[in-house]
């Protein structure tokens, strides 16, 4: 599965900068489809109305079929964040939601009365690492310098 997951995410990689040169061509052939963030988000919405449409028994194959479109253009948008900056790695995004959900789960398991509240502390820790985080790579750089 990590090893198809990363050959999607260098296939999409190799997609979008195709796109990136017909952009930057005299004579662009894919000017309207083109519109950087917005054409792969707009997809994503798209394809789950397509994915709503194929829920039902006995259907796995076209179920299936438009679960991979969904994930095709999300992984292309997490590239064009990267490649504009927006985010430092995709794979990057992968790795927080494991730490995330898997925290969430491990707290969720060892509690038994209380479950919904580990999940709620565990949450609200989470929400305090992601601030500290977030104020020490845009915070502390202004902080060193003065």
């Amino acid at each position: 599965m990590h090893h198809t997951l990363t050959k999607l995410i260098e296939l999409s990689d190799n997609w979008i900068q195709y796109y990136e040169d017909d952009q930057k061509s005299d004579n662009p052939k894919y000017s309207d489809f083109y519109k950087w963030w917005e054409t792969y988000f707009n997809w994503i919405i798209s394809e789950m109305d397509e994915v709503k449409e194929q829920i039902k028994p006995d259907n796995k194959v076209y179920l299936e079929d438009e679960l991979w479109d969904v994930l095709w253009w999300y992984i292309c948008l997490l590239q064009i964040f990267e490649k504009n900056w927006y985010i430092k790695d995709t794979k990057k995004v992968f790795e927080r939601c494991y730490k995330k959900l898997s925290e969430r789960i491990d707290a969720h398991k060892k509690q038994d009365s209380t479950t919904y509240w580990s999940w709620v502390e565990t949450k609200k820790k989470q929400k305090q690492e992601l601030f500290d985080e977030h104020n020490c790579l845009y915070g502390c750089v202004n902080k060193k310098e003065s």
